[in-house]
């Protein structure tokens, strides 16, 4: 992948996937239980019965339990990742299972797709003693819905197919009738300010509620990033909706260009507009390569290595050696080198100690001041590797998270990764934040 790319895969981890071996668990006996919607969440956790469904908290917030769901199925068909939402801990309101999805499943036929949807839509049908009504929606991506109405409860079968007719998902959505009618509020952006805290205290500035979205073992991390954003607006929209707009795909992940034109074509539907406040080197959110802006940037970017070759040779650091020439050698003006190659060779502390003169430094931390300000998570796209970060299943390659914060008592951002519980919040040195980073970018509402 070329410097002006951008790739999230959990494969860069060097981890290995262990085969497990799990017992089949029918889901149908959650999913049509009568009862659900007026179970406490926290109470549903602990009950040892309810242990084989292999749910975990999202995050400390408590607003929902996600499983991997290893071993779920419901009438024959194979279940995957499934959600339970709840109000911060208190009664279930919603349950979610995936049946399919390209991220976690890989493609499959058309033919095949349409057979998962009629065995599941069967199924249902005989179990609830009614017939579905069909709806049609078009929403940030297109959706063709089977419907029951059954007791207290409204079931979905939703599925989705692409523009070309490739399959995208097959998930149920299953909620109280009382929840299925409240529909969607999307917030305006005057409200969001009241999502900001202060800590005197500590110096804390930040967002308190982004919802979590956990991307598990996909390559998905700027996909789960935007869902958390829009969701934190009063959307639905999931990473796998996102992930079918930028198309993108579990083990190669979004290309910068590719997530923010994607975007950008669906930003009517969701009440926002994108928004780049920084991008290095320049050009690399651009749809199609400007020769003129490219040259610009890399020689930007070749002026930065030969002022860390200058102040490593001093520092007796590193030195990025250049075939044919002597170290701390300078790259001429007809030459570069991969940015990649350089991230991984040189030192970081001095490369920080060369970024924090910039000028774009403190342009860097005043717009992430600005938008949080307002109540306005920044989406951040940057390279893992350069610093250590411990407890991160990924630990090097391009990667997306959202900064929820920042304290200039310590001079640090606050942000966090959709990587689930024990993420939500954390925060980082601020230099070496900028050091990298890719893009920062706003998906504000426009009203």
């Amino acid at each position: 992948m070329c410097v002006f790319g951008f790739v999230c895969s959990l494969l860069a981890s060097g981890q290995t996937r262990r085969r497990v071996v799990v017992k089949p668990v029918d889901v149908d006996i959650l999913v049509f239980d009568k009862e659900l919607w007026g179970v406490n969440a926290v109470e549903f956790f602990k009950k040892p019965a309810n242990r084989k469904f292999g749910f975990r908290w999202q995050s400390a917030r408590k607003k929902a339990l996600r499983s991997e769901g290893r071993g779920f199925r419901m009438f024959g068909v194979r279940a995957g990742e499934s959600l339970m939402l709840s109000n911060g801990g208190k009664e279930i309101k919603a349950l979610s299972i995936s049946f399919y999805n390209r991220g976690d499943n890989g493609a499959i036929s058309v033919g095949e797709f349409g057979k998962l949807i009629s065995k599941l839509r069967s199924g249902i049908t005989d179990k609830l003693a009614t017939k579905p009504r069909t709806e049609k929606k078009k929403g940030t991506v297109s959706i063709v819905a089977d419907v029951w109405s059954w007791e207290g409860s409204v079931y979905r079968l939703e599925a989705s197919r692409s523009t070309t007719g490739r399959p995208e998902f097959l998930r149920l959505r299953a909620m109280s009738k009382k929840s299925a009618g409240r529909g969607e509020a999307t917030a305006s952006r005057s409200s969001l300010s009241l999502n900001v805290k202060s800590d005197h205290k500590t110096g804390e500035v930040y967002i308190s509620n982004l919802p979590m979205v956990d991307q598990g073992r996909k390559g998905y991390c700027a996909c789960a990033s935007a869902a958390r954003i829009y969701q934190y607006y009063g959307r639905s929209t999931d990473q796998h909706e996102i992930a079918q707009l930028a198309g993108s795909s579990a083990r190669g992940g979004t290309s910068i260009s590719e997530m923010v034109n994607a975007l950008k074509k669906v930003t009517s539907k969701l009440n926002s507009r994108v928004n780049v406040l920084y991008e290095y080197p320049k050009g690399i959110t651009a749809k199609e390569l400007d020769y003129r802006v490219y040259v610009s940037g890399m020689k930007a970017m070749m002026r930065d290595i030969n002022s860390y070759q200058q102040l490593a040779k001093k520092r007796k650091a590193k030195s990025i050696d250049i075939p044919g020439k002597k170290p701390y050698s300078r790259i001429s003006s007809k030459e570069s080198i991969s940015f990649s190659y350089f991230l991984h060779k040189c030192d970081p502390k001095v490369f920080r100690e060369v970024m924090i003169k910039k000028n774009s430094f403190s342009r860097f931390k005043s717009k992430i001041k600005e938008y949080i300000k307002q109540g306005i998570p920044v989406g951040w796209c940057l390279q893992l590797g350069l610093f250590a970060e411990e407890g991160i299943p990924q630990v090097r390659g391009g990667h997306m998270r959202v900064i929820i914060g920042y304290n200039e008592k310590t001079d640090k951002i606050i942000y966090t990764d959709s990587w689930g519980a024990g993420h939500a919040k954390k925060a980082m040195d601020a230099g070496e934040a900028f050091c990298m980073t890719s893009v920062l970018l706003v998906l504000p509402p426009t009203r």
